[in-house]
């Protein structure tokens, strides 16, 4: 119960729009010394949130945290009667508070909303997730076998220089439902860390 408030307080009073949550301790910098802000949440606008729930919550195991209709003023959206109708649910995968996944469909939708999602193109304005998973040959495939995904390309090995050394990474890459791109990585090895 304590996990939705804090994910239902986080959305906002009127559903619309986001609202600051009292700062955390700020994260560690290369001194020490932390960041005053953390990166709470990706939301992203769906047309059917429960084809993106078979990929998010089913074939990549986040846990639903948050589920509500809302209805919201002043987004220029409305339906009919002048209020705007849509469903919220928040996911999360190993912290409750940062790192959280949205998934926002408009449940009055326009022919705009229902248009198919071009190919992953990456392209100024386009978003990457990136999952890193335990065992990313098994979650890919829980992912590729998910109506409505598109596979860019399969796990492999991808190498980021360092001054340290190879970062060695296994690199995959997808499309959701709706065409957000979707990269599942697993870290082999990593020589700046201990």
């Amino acid at each position: 119960m304590k996990r939705i408030l804090a994910a239902a307080l986080a959305f906002g009073v009127c559903g619309c729009a986001t609202t600051m949550a009292p700062a955390a301790a700020p994260g560690p910098d290369a001194a020490g010394a932390r960041v005053a802000i953390d990166l709470r949440r990706t939301t992203l606008v769906v047309r059917d949130i429960e084809a993106s729930l078979a990929l998010y919550r089913d074939a990549l195991g986040l846990q639903v945290a948050y589920d509500q209709e809302l209805t919201s003023p002043r987004l220029g959206r409305a339906g009919s009667d002048g209020v705007n109708r849509s469903r919220l649910v928040l996911l999360e995968a190993n912290d409750d508070f940062i790192g959280m996944l949205g998934l926002w469909q408009f449940l009055d939708q326009t022919d705009h909303d229902r248009r198919a999602p071009g190919a992953a193109d990456f392209t100024p304005g386009d978003i990457v997730l990136l999952f890193n998973a335990q065992d990313v040959d098994a979650t890919f495939a829980r992912a590729a076998a998910t109506a409505g995904v598109t596979v860019v390309s399969a796990p492999a090995e991808r190498r980021y220089p360092s001054p340290q050394g190879d970062i060695v990474v296994m690199v995959s890459m997808l499309t959701d439902p709706d065409g957000h791109t979707v990269e599942l990585n697993q870290l082999i090895s990593d020589p700046r860390r201990p």
